[in-house]
């Protein structure tokens, strides 16, 4: 059938709205009228004006319900604002560089400040280091002479020469066999002032065949090792009986060599045992001196004679020994032999 367009009108209600506003801006005419009459009129030319108009422009405008649906799309080409932009006057005022500076004097505090004790605890490593000290002490041996060990053929004490060392320790000595000896000492051979031993009897003549009973008979002694030792006891009964330093016994019993006075006339073991060291043989108290060098006898200065010993054989004899060929016999004690004393120690 016909098509019919349809345009609703507008509510009641909006003219209210123009109305109240309308009053509001009649009002405000007036107001501003009686300033402008109150300020000599200077303004109401201008004023009055611009109030009417202002009235009109605020009042809302009426669009009409029934016009076109017509719509403004806004256009497109936008406008880019200009890409110039003002940049501020780079003039700055600067203020003036004139300074006021306070007075360049100061007052600066004391020089004198407290300083915190300087005491610092400090560890300190302490390496301890151990240092062994050796101390060596230097001990003197020694010698034969002074007292020390000794071997044959070493000077000893007395200044003579060991001819004999106990194999087995030590053995009997001393006047009266109360003391403990290892060696035997011989004298040199210029113990009696010359080069050579001194030829002297065995007893003075008043004794020469008088039996001395304290002298035990030790005929056979050069292979008996209980006659090592005896000389000095032997020697002491000789000398007692009134036998001077013109026998043999009493010769070697004042002979002080070394300063020792313990010299004597040997037993026939011990004159046995020297006249074995005198020929550079094994020494043995068992058995009789022979063989050897005959040389070495006259090298310890020895001669090729009879040497007494302090051993008595019976009243009339003693007992001697013949170095030449080392053997041993009872000989008056009037005949005058070689002499040389020994020691034990």
């Amino acid at each position: 059938m016909f098509a019919v367009d349809v345009c609703n009108l507008p509510e009641t209600g909006g003219s209210t709205f123009v109305l109240i506003f309308g009053v509001f801006v009649l009002v405000a005419g007036v107001i501003v009228t009686r300033w402008v009459r109150q300020s000599a009129g200077r303004l109401s030319v201008v004023v009055a004006p611009l109030v009417l108009l202002g009235g009109f422009v605020l009042v809302p405008q009426v669009t009409d319900p029934c016009a076109p649906a017509t719509t403004t799309v806004p256009s497109a080409t936008t406008t880019v604002p200009s890409a110039t932009t003002t940049v501020p006057s780079a003039t700055t005022t600067v203020p003036s560089a004139t300074t006021t500076v306070p007075s360049a004097t100061t007052t600066v505090p004391s020089a004198t400040t407290t300083v915190p004790s300087a005491t610092t605890t400090t560890t300190t490593t302490t390496t301890t280091t151990t240092t062994t000290t050796t101390t060596t002490t230097t001990i003197a041996v020694l010698t034969c002479a002074a007292g020390g060990d000794c071997q044959v053929g070493q000077t000893g004490p007395g200044g003579g020469t060991v001819f004999y060392k106990h194999a087995s320790g030590t053995f009997a000595c001393g006047a009266t066999l109360n003391q403990n000896c290892t060696y035997l000492e011989v004298a040199p051979n210029t113990w009696s002032g010359g080069s050579a031993d001194p030829l002297k009897v065995w007893a003075v003549s008043a004794y020469q065949s008088v039996d001395i009973s304290t002298i035990t008979n030790d005929s056979s002694a050069y292979n008996n090792a209980s006659g090592i030792g005896l000389g000095y006891k032997n020697s002491e009964a000789i000398v007692a009986q009134g036998n001077d330093s013109t026998t043999a016994a009493g010769a070697a019993r004042a002979y002080s060599g070394g300063s020792q006075s313990d010299w004597y006339l040997p037993s026939t073991a011990e004159l046995n045992l020297l006249c074995q060291w005198a020929r550079n043989v094994v020494q043995s108290v068992q058995t009789p001196c022979t063989g050897g060098n005959f040389n070495n006898i006259t090298l310890v200065g020895f001669s090729y004679d009879f040497y007494w010993s302090s051993s008595e054989g019976d009243a009339t004899g003693a007992r001697s020994q013949y170095f030449l060929n080392g053997n041993q016999g009872n000989n008056y004690k009037n005949n005058t032999f070689s002499v040389r004393p020994v020691r034990a120690f």
